[in-house]
C-alpha cells in the first residue's frame, strides 16, 4: 500500500511539472497592455487546461501572444 502511494505521488508530481512552469505573455495591440497566463498549482491538477482557459479568454478580448516559455 505504501509503495502504491509513493508511485502515485511521483506520477502526479511529474505530471504537474510538465506545464506547471509555463508562462505565456500576451499583449493587447491597441493599448499595449500586457498580461500573463500561468498555472496556479493550488487551483487544479489540470495545468494545461488552466493555461488554455486563460489564453482563450484573452484571445476573445483581442490579446495576442508575444512570449511563451513552453
Amino acid at each position: 500500500m505504501r509503495e502504491l502511494f509513493i508511485l502515485v505521488a511521483c506520477v502526479l508530481s511529474l505530471a504537474g511539472c510538465s506545464s506547471g512552469n509555463r508562462v505565456v505573455v500576451l499583449e493587447q495591440p491597441t493599448t499595449k497592455q500586457t498580461v500573463e497566463c500561468r498555472v496556479n498549482p493550488l487551483a487544479s491538477l489540470d495545468s494545461a487546461g488552466q493555461i488554455e482557459s486563460c489564453l482563450s479568454a484573452y484571445h476573445r478580448a483581442g490579446y495576442k501572444i508575444i512570449g511563451d516559455s513552453h
